[in-house]
């Protein structure tokens, strides 16, 4: 029997930064989305097993200025921020030679972010019920250069006891950008695609995110294959909305 991975054994909670004023206005606003939509300091501050260990080890927790792992911090960025008016998500992947362009329902192709979030963050069901949601967003899609743009896609969720309430992502804001070195990706989710979304009574989220590279493998979070993380919510990290 293979060994169980270490991120196994814990549950992983981290912050979620509220959007400051003028970045809300500016998000959720009339004016275009940026790629990069979030500033670095919405950074979500995850770090390797290894990197936690050693810093409790000495007497610390991890915190935003933790150094992360050489590849998380100089390959991908992922970012995140919550407001009343719903969350914003932005990546950023670099040390890419070539970007290609997808449709958007190749589900499993590299560069596809794939989110899963909880707005209840419920860690007893095993089964996804109708405030889990999952997306997958393409950041370039289109026949040529020039029609190229960004898309989302809502997806069911294996073996869901629900789903949530009927979403339409055409009210999604998204924007793309390619890069020298790879591409920067955005998407402003509004409240209203969110079944459940509380902010002023439920201050947890649940979180999976994934993307993967064809060059250097996934990236993702605490878990991934050959755990069914995508269909059981308990596996997912927690976020704490904090102003």
């Amino acid at each position: 029997m293979a060994d169980l991975p270490q991120n196994f054994l814990f549950r992983f909670a981290f912050p979620c930064r509220r959007l400051d004023e003028a970045t809300e206005k500016a998000t959720f606003g009339d004016a275009s989305l940026k790629a990069e939509a979030l500033s670095a300091e919405y950074r979500l501050p995850f770090w390797t097993l290894s990197e936690i260990v050693s810093g409790l080890g000495r007497g610390r927790e991890p915190g935003p200025t933790t150094p992360r792992s050489k590849e998380n911090a100089e390959l991908f960025d992922f970012r995140i921020a919550w407001s009343p008016r719903g969350l914003v998500v932005t990546s950023i992947v670099a040390g890419r030679r070539r970007v290609a362009r997808r449709a958007p329902t190749e589900a499993d192709a590299p560069d596809v972010l794939r989110l899963c979030l909880d707005t209840r963050d419920v860690k007893e069901a095993r089964r996804a019920g109708r405030f889990c949601h999952k997306f997958l967003f393409c950041p370039f899609v289109g026949k040529t250069d020039d029609a190229e743009r960004p898309s989302a896609v809502w997806a069911p969720i294996n073996r869901a006891k629900e789903s949530p309430s009927p979403i339409d992502v055409g009210e999604f804001r998204l924007a793309s950008e390619r890069r020298i070195d790879g591409f920067a990706f955005s998407a402003a989710i509004p409240a209203s695609a969110l079944t459940g979304f509380d902010p002023t009574d439920f201050r947890r989220l649940g979180l999976h995110f994934s993307q993967r590279d064809e060059e250097r493998g996934a990236f993702g979070l605490q878990l991934g294959e050959p755990f069914p993380i995508e269909d059981d919510p308990s596996l997912w990290t927690s976020l704490e909305l904090v102003e």
